[in-house]
């Protein structure tokens, strides 16, 4: 998958590889427990958040699936250290304080008791911010978590939903209508949440603003290029940050 050898490769690709190979284990659980869950038909639990404070997930599936020991060991044989890989993942940036990391937790404890439970949520492509000094001034850096995407997740296309923002209700006749609206297609990732020492493995489903229009030929053909994509900029910020500056009306709305 990453089309590396030892040679090229850095710790971020090692990272991924680690990833990839608990990602494989973790699968099968993952696709058992859903299974287990239609079949006889249970109750479930719908968490909903606007944060979900996860941490690093690396280090937390591998102790919950048991694997830390094995995995460090055979890294080990290969002359790497896990804890350099550990710390090549990004703490997911959908969260910034108690709510998030509350929302976390009530998460990884219904797995490791059993219950069939979902968390849904806003898929933020970046965090809150980074830090950085300049000249005794504190400067704000976006988040960017995403960057080198994220292992832990899967795109869900199949299961898109539109969403309407806006326009108002006309009546006409006996019928009310909804008028004017303006369309934003929601589109999920799902990330496996596994319990510790069981075989049930949850869900997260956080979902991402997209725009039905993705870009707009017309306007790039007659060189108003800004234009072209400004349909999908509007729509895709609704997911874009964590929490935008509500000094203005464009981060209050």
């Amino acid at each position: 998958m990453l089309q590396k050898d030892r040679n090229v490769a850095t710790n971020k690709d090692f990272y991924f590889a680690l990833a990839n190979t608990i990602m494989d284990k973790l699968v099968g659980k993952w696709i058992r427990t859903q299974q287990s869950y239609h079949k006889q038909n249970v109750k479930r639990v719908y968490y909903l958040s606007l944060e979900f404070m996860m941490g690093r997930t690396l280090s937390n599936t591998m102790i919950n699936l048991m694997l830390e020991g094995a995995c460090d060991e055979a890294l080990y044989q290969l002359g790497l250290d896990i804890e350099e890989l550990e710390s090549e993942e990004p703490d997911a940036g959908l969260g910034n304080g108690g709510l998030g990391r509350l929302a976390a937790c009530f998460l990884d404890s219904l797995a490791t008791l059993g219950y069939p439970a979902y968390g849904y949520g806003i898929r933020y492509e970046h965090g809150l911010f980074n830090q950085a000094i300049v000249n005794c001034n504190q400067i704000e850096k976006p988040d960017s978590w995403l960057t080198y995407g994220n292992p832990w997740e899967k795109a869900r296309p199949e299961y898109t939903i539109p969403v309407k923002f806006y326009g108002h209700t006309q009546k006409t006749g006996d019928r009310v209508e909804w008028v004017d609206y303006k369309t934003v297609i929601a589109m999920p990732y799902d990330t496996p949440i596994p319990g510790y020492k069981t075989n049930t493995v949850n869900t997260v489903r956080l979902w991402s603003a997209k725009s039905p229009k993705d870009f707009d030929l017309s306007y790039f053909n007659h060189g108003n290029y800004i234009d072209a994509v400004l349909d999908r900029n509007i729509a895709e910020n609704i997911s874009r940050v964590l929490y935008p500056n509500d000094n203005f009306f464009e981060g209050k709305e």
